[in-house]
C-alpha cells in the first residue's frame, strides 16, 4: 500500500469542489427562483409553485424538497452497502463515481427547467421527480467519495490534512456559486428577464462543476492507496451494528444540528438580502465573499485548536457561537446600525464555526471507523458516512420544509420580512440541543481506543 501525495490527493481533494457547487446551485437559488418574493413577482420574476399551505403545515416546494431528500436518505444506506461489498475492477469506491458524476450535474441543471411557465401543479410532479434524481445521484457519487478519507489518510494528521484541503476546495466550490452566480445574474440580465439570466446563470456553471467531478476518478487507485477489502456482513446487520454505536450517535446527532442551522443561513441568503438588508440579489456574493475569506484564515487555526484542546469542545464551542451569530443576523435591521453592515459583520463572525463544520465532523467519523474496525475486523467506512447520510439528508429536508412553512405561515417579503428572521432563530435553538448532546461525546475513550 502507497501513501498518496502530491498531484493524485490533490485531484482527490479538488473534486470536492465539483460537487459541493452542484450543491450550492440549487440550496442558493431554487427556493428564490421557484419560489421569488411578491416585489420580484412585480418586476417579472414567475412563481413555479404554489406558496399555499395544505393540511396547514406543508408547502408544495417543501413537499418537493422533503420528497427528495426521502428518496436521498433511503439511498444512503444502500449505496454505502453497495460500495463496500463491490469487487469492481474499478475498485469498490471509483466505480460510483464513475457512474454517478454525469447524472448528478445534469439533474442540478433540470431543477431550474420546469415544464410550464406559471405556477403549475405539473410543474410540482416534475419537481418531485427531478429532485428525486438528483439527490440518487448526489448519494452515489458522494458517499464512496467520503468513504475514501479513512481508507486514504491512515493516521489522524493525514485526515485532517485531507479535511482541510477538502474544506479549502468546498470553499472554492460555495463560492464559485454564491459569488459568481449573482454576478452572473446581473451579466445575463437582459430587461426582466429574470427567468433566462437564472437558467443562462446555472448551465455556466454546471459545466465546470460535472468536469470537477472526474478529477477524483483520475487519480484514486484503490489498489495502490488502499489496503481494504469488500466487507461481506449483510446490510441488516451492517446497519444495526452502525446504530448501536453510541459514540456515533451523540457525534451525527451534533452535527446534523449543526448542519440545520448552516442550511438555513445558506438558503435564505437570497432572501436575507433582500428582506432583511433592504438590497438586491448581488449583494449575497459580498456577504458569502467576506464568510468565505475569514473561513479560510481559520482553517489552520481550526488544526491548531483541535491539537490543543480536541475536537469535541471545539465543535461545542462551534455550535455556541453559530447560535449566538444567527440570532444577531436575525435582528438585521431592527437595531440603529445600518442593516448592510450589521449583516455583514455577523455572517462574516460565522467563518469560524463554517471552518469547523467543514474540517471537524468528518476526522471524527474517520475515527470512530478505525475503531469498529478494531473491534470487529471488518471495514465498513461507507455504511458510516451512508448512515450519517441518511439522517442528514432527512435533516436537511426537514430544515429546508421548515424554511418554506416559515415563510409561508409569516412572510417572506420586504413588507413582512418575519418568516426569513424565524428561520434562523429555529436554526440557533437546533443547534443549542446540538451542543448539549455534543458535551456527552466520549472523547477520551475513543482516544483511548485507538492508542491501543
Amino acid at each position: 500500500m502507497q501513501k498518496i501525495k502530491g498531484k493524485r490527493l490533490f485531484l482527490y481533494n479538488l473534486s470536492t469542489t465539483g460537487w459541493v457547487l452542484l450543491d450550492s446551485i440549487w440550496l442558493t437559488f431554487a427556493i428564490a427562483f421557484l419560489l421569488p418574493p411578491k416585489e420580484r413577482v412585480a418586476e417579472g420574476m414567475v412563481p413555479f409553485v404554489s406558496n399555499e399551505r395544505f393540511f396547514g403545515v406543508i408547502t408544495v416546494l417543501g413537499a418537493v424538497i422533503l420528497f427528495g431528500r426521502i428518496i436521498d436518505a433511503i439511498a444512503d444506506p444502500l449505496v454505502a452497502f453497495w460500495s463496500d461489498c463491490s469487487t469492481s475492477r474499478f475498485g469498490r469506491r471509483r466505480f460510483f463515481l464513475i457512474i454517478g458524476g454525469l447524472p448528478l450535474a445534469i439533474s442540478t441543471v433540470l431543477i431550474f427547467f420546469p415544464p410550464v411557465a406559471h405556477t403549475s401543479f405539473i410543474n410540482g410532479i416534475y419537481l418531485a421527480i427531478v429532485f428525486g434524481f438528483y439527490f440518487f445521484f448526489f448519494t452515489i457519487y458522494v458517499v464512496p467519495y467520503l468513504a475514501l478519507i479513512p481508507e486514504l489518510g491512515h493516521n489522524e494528521k493525514t485526515r485532517i490534512g485531507i479535511t482541510t484541503a477538502q474544506g479549502y476546495f468546498s470553499l472554492i466550490g460555495s463560492a464559485v456559486v454564491m459569488i459568481g452566480g449573482p454576478f452572473l445574474l446581473t451579466l445575463f440580465m437582459h430587461g426582466t428577464d429574470y427567468v433566462g439570466s437564472y437558467q443562462k446563470m446555472v448551465i455556466c456553471l454546471a459545466i465546470p462543476g460535472a468536469i470537477l467531478l472526474y478529477a477524483a476518478v483520475f487519480a484514486i487507485d484503490e489498489k495502490r492507496f488502499s489496503n481494504t477489502t469488500s466487507s461481506k456482513v449483510s446490510l441488516i446487520d451492517s446497519l444495526k451494528k452502525t446504530l448501536r454505536n453510541k459514540a456515533f450517535i451523540i457525534y451525527l446527532f451534533a452535527n446534523i444540528s449543526l448542519w440545520f442551522l448552516f442550511n438555513i443561513v445558506r438558503s435564505s441568503a437570497i432572501p436575507i438580502v433582500i428582506t432583511l438588508m433592504g438590497t438586491n440579489e448581488a449583494f449575497a456574493g459580498n456577504m458569502f465573499t467576506i464568510l468565505f475569506i475569514i473561513a479560510a484564515i481559520c482553517f489552520p487555526v481550526v488544526g491548531f485548536l483541535v491539537r490543543i484542546r480536541g475536537k469535541k469542545i471545539i465543535m461545542i464551542i462551534s455550535l455556541g457561537l453559530f447560535s449566538i451569530f444567527s440570532i444577531f443576523l436575525s435582528l438585521t435591521g431592527l437595531t440603529p446600525v445600518n442593516p448592510r453592515i450589521w449583516g455583514l459583520i455577523f455572517v462574516g463572525l460565522m467563518g469560524l464555526p463554517a471552518a469547523v463544520l467543514i474540517i471537524i465532523p468528518n476526522v471524527i467519523l474517520s475515527e470512530l471507523c478505525d475503531v469498529d474496525y478494531k473491534k470487529t475486523g471488518e471495514r465498513r467506512e461507507a455504511m458510516y458516512f451512508g448512515v450519517q447520510g441518511f439522517f442528514m439528508k432527512l435533516n436537511l429536508g426537514f430544515s429546508t420544509a421548515s424554511l418554506a412553512l416559515l415563510y409561508s405561515i409569516f412572510g417572506k417579503d420586504i413588507s413582512n420580512p418575519l418568516g426569513v428572521r424565524l428561520t434562523l432563530v429555529l436554526g440557533s435553538i437546533i443547534a443549542l440541543l446540538g451542543l448539549v448532546v455534543m458535551t456527552r461525546y466520549p472523547e477520551k475513550k475513543i482516544e483511548e481506543l485507538l492508542s491501543k
